[in-house]
């Protein structure tokens, strides 16, 4: 009986495959050659295995062969910005939300969708990144169909690391007062931070500096965006002494907190964040 259950898996799932002639196998992609290779880096405080590290005016080259069982239907490339630490998939995450900036600096966003009409097809992409790019992490996606419809959406995901190519140096963050990263606030009080953002070049070149406070609820791990921020305008130069002021909101529970202070230069390096511990109390 023991070798008769055995012999009947296969069939079960081909059975399953096949039920009713419905095609449910998902196209497959195979990487034939990708520049520049993609390296172990870190993307958003976590190091990831395939990052690719391109400067503004480079270009993405990829081979590509895709196949299916059936009959190939699509393919879509995806590239946009990561620049809250956003997830996709299992690893969805609120992201760590930005104030509005007047960047003069240009994103790179890709949104593409081929044709694809056989089994079997090789591509090859060729994505060049804007030469005035805004700095920083983003996401390449490249999903491909069939004519039923399936996709395997999450597994041919990656990271970009794009750098500016005048100014690759990420601004430095100090903060003076606090002077403990430990605090404890009631609801409605106001936690005031003062400190200094310096760079090699002006803050204020290509539109993005500025620094700002966010704050997350330990207990549910959502991140959330305050009005405690100042952008970097013309009159800025390498370095800006800020005061920033945080009211507890009233209407959230007392509890455990990490507020997060962040500074981004004009082309929006991201310096290391500075982060307090709150016990927020009634």
């Amino acid at each position: 009986m023991k070798y008769l259950f055995l012999l009947l898996i296969p069939f079960l799932f081909l059975a399953c495959d096949d039920d009713n002639g419905v095609d449910v196998t998902a196209p497959s992609m195979q990487i034939i050659s990708l520049s520049p290779a993609p390296a172990p880096g870190e993307i958003c405080g976590t190091t990831e295995d395939t990052v690719f590290t391109i400067r503004g005016g480079e270009t993405l080259m990829a081979e590509l062969a895709f196949s299916d069982n059936q009959a190939l239907s699509q393919y879509k490339i995806d590239i946009h910005n990561n620049f809250d630490c956003h997830g996709h998939g299992g690893s969805a995450t609120p992201g760590i939300p930005v104030p509005n900036v007047g960047s003069v600096t240009e994103d790179w966003t890709v949104l593409s969708l081929e044709e694809l009409s056989s089994q079997s097809e090789t591509v090859t992409l060729s994505l060049k990144a804007p030469d005035n790019i805004t700095a920083g992490a983003y996401h390449f996606q490249v999903q491909v169909l069939d004519e039923s419809g399936n996709d395997n959406p999450l597994a041919n995901f990656y990271s970009i690391r794009a750098y500016h190519p005048a100014d690759e140096e990420p601004p430095a963050l100090t903060v003076a007062s606090p002077t403990e990263s430990s605090l404890t606030a009631q609801k409605g009080e106001t936690l005031r931070f003062e400190g200094q953002v310096t760079d090699n070049f002006s803050l204020s070149e290509g539109g993005n500096g500025l620094v700002f406070v966010s704050y997350t609820d330990l207990s549910s791990g959502n991140t959330f965006s305050t009005d405690a921020f100042v952008t970097f305008d013309g009159s800025v130069g390498k370095s800006y002494d800020f005061e920033l002021e945080f009211e507890v909101p009233q209407t959230i529970q007392a509890g455990d907190y990490r507020v997060r202070i962040d500074a981004h230069d004009g082309v929006r390096n991201v310096a290391q964040p500075i982060f307090f511990e709150v016990a927020v109390t009634d």
